[in-house]
């Protein structure tokens, strides 16, 4: 018999197991019945969401290195910030870095004030 230690070990296994798969369940999205994930296209976003209300482009500047070193660089990444909303449903906003989905925040009720 293996005892209480065992059991606890398991079940701390199986929560944690839990609670990490819950944590990719929050990190994405569905659009007609297909789970949007990071790493999606705008292209298949676009496809499967349908056009977002609203839609922001701008340019990051993404440095590396110390500033005045000679190995240092910059380099320039595409962002688009598109926001879903819509009535009686949680406004989302995807953040796309160079054409892929990086992150998915999730606001408040579209059709209350104060979403994001």
């Amino acid at each position: 018999m293996r005892g209480l230690p065992f059991l606890l070990a398991h079940v701390l296994t199986l929560a944690l197991a839990s609670a990490l798969s819950a944590g990719v369940a929050l990190a994405q999205m569905q659009c007609e019945g297909r789970l949007i994930s990071y790493g999606a296209t705008t292209s298949e976003v676009l496809e499967f969401c349908g056009e977002p209300t609203q839609r922001v482009r701008e340019n990051r500047v993404l440095g590396s290195g110390l500033v005045d070193s000679p190995a240092s660089f910059e380099t320039t990444v595409p962002v688009e910030i598109w926001t879903y909303e819509q009535p009686g449903m949680f406004t989302r906003k995807l953040i796309f870095e160079s054409g892929r989905l990086q992150k998915i925040e999730t606001g408040g009720y579209a059709d209350l004030e104060g979403g994001f």
